[in-house]
């Protein structure tokens, strides 16, 4: 698995993320937290450098602002 960068904010069903190193192919690949899946990326945006992430959450996920500063991984 390949930590792409940290939870910043959580709002409604997104997660909104700074990346690390992604790339245009991971739109679509699930997005997990140690071993929970947590979403799903939709979208990158902001500089090309170091874009942010805009991933939509599961359905059942609880308490989404727990989650807020953990690394997010994707396989």
């Amino acid at each position: 698995m390949k930590s792409i960068g940290r939870i910043l904010h959580s709002i409604g069903p997104l997660f909104i993320l700074r990346s690390k190193k992604v790339k245009i192919r991971d739109i679509g690949v699930e997005a997990y937290v140690g071993d929970k899946k947590v979403g799903k990326i939709i979208e990158l945006f902001g500089p090309v450098e170091n874009p942010y992430i805009k991933i939509v959450a599961t359905r059942g996920i609880k308490n989404r602002n727990s989650f807020i500063g953990k690394d997010v991984l994707i396989r």
